[in-house]
């Protein structure tokens, strides 16, 4: 039962990650709210 939660609980980190890397990656705003405190938007 330990190694199911493990295993979610990675292949959940893993998603999240991927999802930021691919925002980051197309110029978006990947800090969670994009609104104007963003660092993407203090150039």
């Amino acid at each position: 039962m330990e190694i199911f939660i493990a295993a979610l609980l990675i292949i959940v980190a893993g998603y999240i990650l991927f999802k930021n890397i691919k925002k980051s990656s197309k110029g978006d705003c990947n800090c969670g709210s994009c609104s104007s405190h963003c660092s993407k938007y203090k150039k």
